[in-house]
């Protein structure tokens, strides 16, 4: 009886230091000026069995000062060096197809590309900035088709569940 008293403990002292996942929606403080950052990170559009590239649709919520935001789309593309880069150019470089009703969404292309990473790969992002209400028609949306335009070609990708729950709790938490 002693050993699996003291095997429960050991057991319940394990669960209480294992690690948890990171979570995909978190809040970042800046250090300087305090201001606040809502982050939907990690959500990756599914690409098929093999695809060339990967691409990850996240949102954001950025305050400006204590009352005042702006959300904000963020398209992260990756591929291997050989594939290179999508170069998403300003203007209407994004498209939403939210059951059945087409966006297109402008930005001032990719912001911030990297060389080649020691693991061969690229990267580009590009930000649009975005409603509440867009926000909100993609959580509570049946489908949504996502287009990426770049001087290199176009990607498209479809939600899955996983990325319809990622928006949901972003939603629910930060843009009701």
């Amino acid at each position: 009886m002693k050993n699996l008293l003291v095997f429960w403990l050991f057991a319940v002292l394990l669960a209480g230091c294992a690690t948890q996942p990171a979570p995909d929606v978190t809040t970042h403080y800046d250090n300087f000026s305090g201001l606040r950052t809502d982050l939907l990170a990690d959500n990756l559009l599914q690409g098929g069995a093999q695809p060339r590239e990967l691409v990850w649709l996240n949102a954001s919520r950025v305050f400006e000062n204590s009352t005042r935001y702006q959300y904000f789309l963020e398209v992260t593309y990756m591929a291997r060096k050989e594939v290179g880069l999508l170069e998403i150019g300003p203007g209407t470089s994004l498209t939403l197809d939210i059951d059945g009703e087409v966006i297109e969404i402008s930005g001032s292309g990719s912001t911030e590309s990297s060389p080649e990473t020691k693991e061969g790969l690229v990267q580009e992002r590009a930000i649009y900035r975005v409603s509440k209400l867009l926000l909100q028609k993609i959580s509570i949306a049946q489908k949504v088709s996502v287009a990426i335009k770049g001087r290199n070609g176009l990607i498209e990708r479809d939600f899955n569940e996983e990325n319809f729950d990622k928006f949901r709790r972003f939603v629910t938490r930060y843009g009701l």
